[in-house]
């Protein structure tokens, strides 16, 4: 059974990588491997994927204790909510059940994607029944340790909107190494996928516009194959100090070529792919853990 869908193809074939994909791709499976439930089932966060009823992405952080995740069976995982951080995911899920998720452990950097259908089975709980599962190499991950966020828990949940971002929203980005990115294929179906580098290597071009570079990957080119088919991608950005959350929905675009000046601007870069914002979330207060800063990741490039 052919685990890319057309616009993956596209990606790899323009790059030369179709065999290395194949190779790769094995490990894309419909299950759930016992190690992967056992980790999966003792993580305290997890990030979702949806997609609203305009056709917009959106990249959701929700966590809880753990064990709020729960693995039924190998194909079958639910998801309980509290309501502090359900957020767009539940009305998007009316509309649209299709969902990408990665469980990541920052310490240890380990990290599996999960992309499959849901079904909402109260006001707290989802289900979600896999179609694809695979684990990631740990590229581009910073080492975190996470630990409850007492002050949160007398804080109360702040939610801002808006068009664009603002003066603080800025520089929160242009300091960030690390965020997510929501994208789905012409038929809907939907992934998340991280991204990692030093602070500051996106820019902040203006108050609605990124550009971030693409470093090697796994070259099976799952959001690139994706942003080909469908533009429309949401990005999650997080203050892991104070346990905010920003969600910007929006359009990537992808540029291939690289000049000199851009080569010296976003060293390591492959690619680049610039995103235009059309709507933003900023949460305070959202989240219960926040995480203490350990080391970069290795395979940054500087």
């Amino acid at each position: 059974m052919e685990v890319f869908h057309s616009g993956e193809r596209k990606v790899q074939a323009k790059l030369g990588v179709i065999n290395k994909a194949n190779l790769v791709g094995q490990m894309i499976q419909p299950f759930i491997d016992e190690p992967y439930q056992f980790f999966i089932e003792s993580q305290s966060f997890i990030i979702i994927g949806s997609t609203d009823a305009k056709g917009e992405l959106w990249s959701s952080f929700i966590c809880g204790d753990r064990g709020f995740i729960r693995v039924i069976n190998d194909r079958t995982i639910q998801i309980h909510m509290t309501e502090k951080n359900n957020d767009v995911l539940l009305t998007n899920l009316k509309s649209n059940l299709n969902v990408g998720m990665i469980v990541i452990e920052f310490s240890t950097r380990i990290r599996i994607r999960i992309n499959g259908v849901a079904s909402i089975l109260d006001e707290e709980t989802i289900e979600v029944k896999t179609e694809q599962v695979y684990g990631n190499c740990p590229k581009y991950i910073q080492s975190r340790h996470i630990k409850l966020n007492l002050i949160n828990e007398t804080k109360q949940l702040e939610t801002l909107h808006s068009m664009h971002l603002n003066q603080d929203q800025r520089p929160w980005i242009e300091r960030s190494d690390t965020f997510f990115v929501s994208s789905s294929n012409s038929l809907g179906k939907t992934d998340v996928s991280h991204r990692g580098g030093q602070a500051g290597f996106i820019e902040v071009i203006d108050e609605t516009t990124l550009i971030y570079p693409d470093y090697v990957g796994n070259m099976m080119f799952n959001t690139l194959g994706n942003m080909i088919e469908n533009a429309k991608t949401g990005l999650l950005f997080i203050n892991f100090q104070e346990g905010h959350t920003l969600q910007l929905t929006g359009s990537s675009k992808i540029i291939w070529n690289l000049n000199e000046d851009d080569k010296r601007k976003y060293p390591g870069a492959k690619r680049l792919v610039e995103y235009v914002i059309s709507s933003v979330i900023e949460k305070k207060h959202a989240l219960k853990y926040q995480w203490e800063f350990l080391e970069y990741s290795p395979f940054n490039p500087k």
